[in-house]
Formats: structure tokens, C-alpha cells, sequence
């Protein structure tokens, strides 16, 4: 069962990437404008890492998770316009669906490479 969930994983990636391409390449086309980047990506991080901050960081302060949905709503309300400004709604919307995807996989690869130094198990 676990090669089929790993083979479903990678089938959802190529799709991710597939989908992105060609949003890309029709963005490019017509607008002149690439919307999805590694630019792009980092700043669709920004939701994440508030949230991160605001529920598990400074939890001591309920405000803080308040404000950090208001902030990471916001953060993703001005990158769809910010895309939007330079292409289409049309464009925007498969844009912010990717990167919100992309911007997910990324936090988690940055917190699970982040882990630990392994250098000190082999001493161990």
C-alpha cells in the first residue's frame, strides 16, 4: 500500500508542476508576466510561517493567533493582486492555488530539514 501512496504522491507533483508550466507559459504568452517563481513561492510562505508563529511559537497571547490568520489572509489577499495587477483573475486564481500548494511543501521541507544536526549521532 505504501508504494501506492508514493506513486499517487508523485503522480500529485507532476501535476503540480505540469499545471504550474502551463500557467507559466499561457501567463507569459499573453501578459508578458511569469506568476509562478521561486519569488513568488517564497512569498506564498509568508501565510504559513505566521500561522506557525501565531499557534505554536508565542501561544501565550491569544491575540497572536488572531492576528496571525488577519496577517496571513492579508499576505494572501496582496500576492493574488499583485498577480492579478500583472495578468488576469483567471491567472491569479490558478497562480494562488499553486503557489498556496508550493509555499505548503516548501515550509514543510524548511521545518523538516531543519530538524537537527546529524553530525552529532555519528559520534554517538
Amino acid at each position: 500500500m505504501e508504494v501506492t501512496y508514493m506513486a499517487l504522491i508523485l503522480a500529485l507533483l507532476v501535476l503540480l508542476v505540469w499545471v504550474s508550466k502551463t500557467i507559466n507559459r499561457y501567463s507569459e504568452e499573453n501578459y508578458y508576466y511569469t506568476p509562478i517563481g521561486l519569488a513568488t513561492i517564497s512569498l506564498a510562505m509568508i501565510p504559513y510561517a505566521l500561522l506557525i508563529a501565531g499557534f505554536f511559537l508565542f501561544t501565550e497571547d491569544p491575540m497572536n493567533q488572531l492576528m496571525s490568520i488577519i496577517l496571513g489572509v492579508t499576505a494572501i489577499i496582496g500576492l493574488f493582486w499583485w498577480i492579478e495587477h500583472h495578468s488576469s483573475f483567471y491567472v491569479a486564481l490558478g497562480s494562488i492555488v499553486i503557489l498556496m500548494i508550493a509555499g505548503l511543501l516548501m515550509v514543510v521541507f524548511v521545518v523538516l530539514s531543519s530538524g537537527g544536526n546529524s553530525d552529532d549521532d555519528y559520534y554517538d
